[in-house]
Formats: C-alpha cells, structure tokens, sequence
C-alpha cells in the first residue's frame, strides 16, 4: 500500500483591513499511513502533543472523538477542522489493546525546527542506497568513522544545481570528507545530469524514499552532517551561507 506521510496541521487564511492574516497551525505531530483496519502511526515525532501524550510508533488510530477514521485523509480532515488548544480522544490499538488518550492540539513549530529537534545528535539511521557513479550499493557501513556530507537533491531544483559546483570543488580538495547527494529520481534522471556535469562527489539514489522520509525531506537542498561517531551533527536548508557553515564544519570534523 502506497505510504502516506503527513505531520498533521493545518491553516486557515483571513483579511483584516486588507491584509492576509495566517492562523496559529494546530497539530498532532505524527506521520501516519493507511492501514486497511485503521491508520498507523509511523512515527510520533519528539516533543509534539501526540509523543507527550504516549502515542507510539506502531499504535493503530481506529476512531477520533467517537467518528471511525479508516483513512489518513479522514483523520487529516478531523484536525483541520480543529485549532489550537482543542482536545480530542484519540481511541487505538497497540500490539491489539484497546486505548484511549486525550490530546491537546498546540501550534505547531517550524517545520524545519522539528527535523533539527527530532535528529540532532541522534545516530544516523540504517540505509540503503544506490550508486550512482558505481555499481554499489551504500549502507551505514560506508559512511562508519568518517565525516560525511549527506545532500538531498533533485535534477529539477535550480538551487541544488547551483550548489553542486561547490560541493565538488569541497569534495576534491577534502578527500577525508565523504559527500553523498542522494535524489529519490529515476535513475535515467539522474543518470543523465551526472553525464552532463561530471562532479566529483558520490551520487546515489534513495529508491525506497525510506532516508527522505526519516529526515522529512519536505524542501530542498538539505544537508545533513554526520560525524566521525556515526552521529547527525547538523541540518541545514538552502545554499550559499548555509552551505558554506556546513562545509566549514566537516571541515574542521574531517582533521580530527
């Protein structure tokens, strides 16, 4: 069944004296996907009203304030007609138990806080990926006692594009640096830009969509930095400066 992943929230838009005013955004904090008897609850992001509250990876949604949810859209739906500071009674299933939990609504954060806040300092999850320069497939094991620069790109965004020059100008002058630019894209995309730019970091492709799901990758380029211990140093969004902060960074890790 194809995987749903949603942070729940939602916002509504309103004029007051001609301006566009944005509401506060209520949220759960989960990712979810449809089960055929319910909704999973894939993850229970950390620090959010559903972790604080006890729901778990794994637990089964069954219903939501007494309606029946069989569909991730049917409980979306439910929250976007909520705000800030509302309960609902979350009624699910964990290992086949019946519970029940009351939950508060609150803002939600920026989203790109929460992915620092949730893997910051956490050990890098187990992948795997497919070469791209190679006909290889790279784990967890690749990347053991090095520092490396994990990229989330696609052959379509301009930003990426532009900043791929950089990292292979980093790459080629810090061998001790691994450089990763991973893209969920077909290979052939993929294939067929590496052709016509010949950049000296490795390209591989996250097939399964499984890394881009575990860093919420909603925007990009982001980079991720992973230190020597295995460990996600740092996030960061964007290019230029901010790509700049992250390559001075593994630099510095590389030399120790």
């Amino acid at each position: 069944m194809k995987r749903l992943f949603f942070i729940l929230c939602i916002f509504f838009s309103f004029t007051i004296f001609g301006q566009s005013i944005e509401q506060v955004k209520p949220w759960l904090g989960i990712s979810i996907e449809s089960k055929p008897n319910g909704v999973s609850i894939q993850q229970a992001i950390q620090g959010t009203p559903a972790e604080k509250a006890g729901l778990k990876s794994g637990d089964l949604i069954k219903k939501i304030d007494s309606i029946p949810v069989k569909e991730a859209k049917e409980l979306i739906g439910y929250i976007q007609s909520k705000g800030v500071g509302y309960e609902v009674l979350v009624e699910f299933e964990r290992e086949k138990k019946p519970m029940k939990l009351s939950i508060k609504l609150e803002a939600r954060p920026d989203e790109f806080a929460v992915v620092k806040k949730q893997l910051t300092g956490k050990p890098m999850p187990d992948f795997s990926l497919e070469g791209m320069n190679e006909k290889k497939t790279f784990t967890k094991k690749d990347i053991a006692n090095k520092v490396t620069i994990v990229e989330f790109w696609a052959t379509w965004c301009g930003p990426c594009r532009a900043s791929h020059e950089r990292l292979s100008e980093f790459a080629e002058k810090n061998p001790s640096v691994q450089v990763l630019a991973v893209s969920n894209e077909e290979t052939e995309l993929i294939q067929k830009y590496m052709k016509s730019t010949k950049h000296k970091f490795t390209t591989v492709r996250d097939a399964s969509g499984d890394l881009h799901k575990t860093f919420m990758v909603s925007a990009i380029p982001m980079t991720a930095l992973i230190d020597k211990q295995g460990r996600i140093h740092s996030l960061s969004l964007g290019g230029g400066s901010y790509l700049e902060e992250i390559l001075q960074t593994a630099s510095e890790l590389g030399k120790k």
